[in-house]
């Protein structure tokens, strides 16, 4: 149980003057009494049993086989505890053997161990005082409130369960007080919430077995037969401790790679900088990046690539000591987490040693798809707290390193501070975008989705506003980039969700059947758990999922395409619509598309703002919209700014244009006040209009000055 850890604080020798010195020394002379005194009875009355002998054999023999049989409970903060079975077995004995034998029985192998270990002389000198005391103070209780004698235990029958129950809880608290008062005061700060985090924990966990032992001794009271049915519980406890650590491992860790995912990395973070004091060890960050990957990706294909980033993987953490965190961050990206010991060496030179024996690894050749290959990989260096506090923001730290290191040629490189020109700007940024999600300043803006052909709105994309307090409207291209670089990017677009379904409820109340597009970044897609997320808001709202379109952009998928490719399908699975946004500008391959079972493709701007004048982009606008309907997708145009171009797309058999020539983006309200004013029969002759050579020469477009119209009122 407890006792098992009790000293973490103890691994090394703890001066007597010390206050921890202290506390160990009290503890220790005041049990040797004790310990002495239940000892001696033993000579006066050894078989004063208060139960059937066979059953006190049982106890004692569980005590010493239960001592090494241990169960891992996966704990709500993260962590995990391991109880021993033993304790079940111990705290039953106390109530019906004599002390002595039921310290020498529990005591004995705990103590073996720690020898045979090689652990210093006072671990397993406080872990006999420490049980002492706890089966002391435990027995005391029972025979205070049962009215028995110390030394002489008597018949155990079911009216004593509930003395029984008190003596266990006292039994608990006594083992945990002394443990939690050893690491407080090794830590030499008392933080009474820490006791209480530690109490709720003992007793949800280790409880558990310390409750079982008056239960052990009712039922041997009633059939000594029926004993071997409370191991069915024990049992059951461990399988499903055991699956829920799987389950927890399964989620924390990359599919691919077996290593660490992002969030258990940034998990690991927040506690290794939580737990580092004032003055004692660094903790070092490295961002890792491997060159050329793409390129590496796209001639020998993905399952070259995968297999290229396993052998990393496997490098990586074969080149490292075992309390060191190597984690895939996701696609090509690696990152390193190290406790740098102040004792050591100075914190940048340990950082800098174990990064040139990372780079050595990964310089080695390695053979994938039967073609040898060299690697190369950047590397970026981040310091805590020379270079940051917070876990995110050394963690972006170090990504700025790395790409410093790629700016000189790849290799290593520490974040310079002078070489982030926009630091200071870019943290202030985010603490106060932090703040607008707090307080609401984020708002949703509207741009109208029109069907190429008849002018109808079928939808609209859903693009998020900044109301700054000191900056006014901010455009997303402003903040997104910079809250793409934390996880505030998860929550910021939770909200844009969240309003924009409640928008699509609003138009369906009106009788209007449009739905919203919202963008996805590249953490969305690695996280498994999105779809129930958006599950969820869209449940909350009543909105079907088919007027929900995600849209994500080609780089975005190929970043982590395992993952990404299972997090659309559950999505999609769910009647949600998929988007592939910006195509044309990404790297990925049919195959892919394919894979990704898409509902629709849009064309990025940059070939539609030169369509009208450049021949070689209303090529490739051509035969993306070919593509498209090949497989059976729908096709948007973005960035239609004037209805010449809006007038080829509706040639070339594009299905649905978005674009400044329609109207720029709205907030709810004025895109109401529009949606009663649009025309799209009045759009449509204006096309017609547009045809005639007059119409061409003078440059005239009635499209966009209907357009100029409706937008004066909003």
């Amino acid at each position: 149980m407890a006792g098992s850890g009790s000293v973490v604080a103890l691994r090394r020798r703890v001066p007597s003057a010390t206050p921890l010195g202290l506390f160990v020394a009290g503890v220790t002379l005041l049990a040797f009494p004790l310990l002495s005194w239940s000892l001696g009875a033993l000579f006066v009355e050894p078989t004063a049993f208060g139960v059937d002998r066979a059953v006190v054999l049982l106890l004692l023999a569980g005590i010493v086989v239960g001592e090494f049989v241990q169960v891992e409970v996966a704990l709500r903060e993260g962590g995990s505890c391991a109880l021993t079975l033993s304790t079940t077995f111990a705290v039953a004995a106390i109530f019906v053997a004599p002390l002595g034998l039921v310290i020498l029985a529990q005591i004995i192998p705990l103590v073996v161990d720690d020898l045979k270990r090689g652990k210093h002389w006072l671990k397993p000198v406080f872990n006999l005082a420490q049980y002492v005391l706890s089966a002391a103070a435990a027995r005391w209780v029972f025979c205070l409130i049962d009215g028995q004698a110390f030394l002489t235990p008597r018949d155990f029958r079911g009216a004593d369960v509930a003395a029984a129950m008190a003596a266990a809880v006292i039994y608990l608290l006594i083992n945990m007080g002394l443990v939690i008062t050893v690491i407080t005061l090794a830590g030499r700060q008392w933080v009474l919430g820490r006791f209480w985090v530690d109490l709720r924990q003992q007793l949800t966990t280790a409880g558990s077995t310390v409750a079982m032992a008056p239960i052990f001794l009712a039922v041997a009271d009633f059939s000594l037969w029926l004993l071997p049915l409370l191991l069915v519980p024990i049992g059951a406890v461990q399988v499903v401790s055991r699956l829920a650590l799987e389950h927890r491992d399964s989620a924390r860790h990359d599919p691919l790679t077996g290593l660490p995912n992002r969030s258990y990395f940034l998990l690991q973070l927040d506690q290794t900088l939580a737990g580092r004091q004032s003055g004692e060890n660094a903790v070092g960050v490295m961002f890792i990046d491997l060159d050329h990957f793409k390129e590496i990706n796209d001639t020998l294909g993905h399952e070259a690539g995968d297999a290229l980033i396993r052998d990393i993987g496997n490098r990586l953490r074969s080149a490292v000591p075992g309390e060191v965190t190597v984690a895939r961050l996701g696609g090509d990206e690696f990152a390193v987490l190290t406790e740098l010991p102040a004792a050591d060496a100075p914190p940048l030179v340990q950082a800098r040693a174990l990064a040139d024996r990372l780079t050595a690894t990964l310089d080695e050749p390695v053979s994938v798809a039967g073609v040898r290959l060299e690697v190369r990989a950047s590397i970026g260096i981040a310091l805590a707290p020379q270079h940051a506090h917070g876990s995110a923001d050394l963690l972006a730290k170090a990504d700025i390193a790395m790409y410093l290191a790629k700016g000189d040629g790849g290799g290593v490189a520490v974040y310079d501070p002078s070489k982030d020109q926009n630091t200071t700007e870019r943290l202030l940024m985010l603490t106060q975008l932090h703040d607008a999600l707090a307080a609401g300043q984020l708002t949703v803006y509207y741009q109208p989705k029109c069907d190429t052909h008849t002018g109808q709105v079928v939808g609209a994309e859903a693009l998020v506003r900044w109301h700054h307090p000191e900056r006014g409207l901010l455009g997303a291209e402003e903040f997104i980039p910079v809250a793409e670089t934390t996880e505030l990017i998860t929550q910021l677009t939770l909200v844009v969700l969240d309003e924009a379904i409640r928008q699509v409820r609003a138009w369906l109340d009106q009788g209007r059947w449009l739905g919203v597009a919202v963008n996805l970044s590249v953490r969305h897609l690695s996280d498994v758990r999105l779809p129930e997320q958006v599950e969820a808001l869209l449940t909350r709202h009543r909105v079907p999922p088919a007027l929900l379109t995600l849209e994500v952009t080609e780089n975005t998928v190929m970043t982590d395409p395992h993952r990404a490719v299972a997090v659309l399908a559950m999505l999609r699975a769910g009647g949600i619509r998929i988007a592939i946004d910006d195509y044309g500008t990404g790297y990925s391959s049919l195959a892919y598309l394919k894979r990704l079972s898409v509902d629709e493709l849009k064309i990025d701007r940059s070939f539609i703002i030169g369509m009208t004048s450049d021949e070689n982009n209303q090529i490739i606008v051509r035969s993306t919209v070919e593509l498209g309907h090949n497989l059976g997708l729908r096709v948007v145009a973005e960035g239609v700014e004037d209805s010449e171009t809006w007038r080829r797309l509706q040639l070339l058999g594009c299905d649905v244009i978005q674009g400044f020539t329609v109207q720029p983006p709205l907030p709810a309200a004025g895109f109401d006040e529009w949606l009663r004013r649009w025309d799209p029969e009045g759009c449509a002759n204006a096309l017609s209009e547009l045809r005639r050579p007059h119409a061409v020469q003078t440059g005239r477009s009635p499209v966009a000055l209907r357009a100029r119209q409706v937008e004066k009122p909003a």
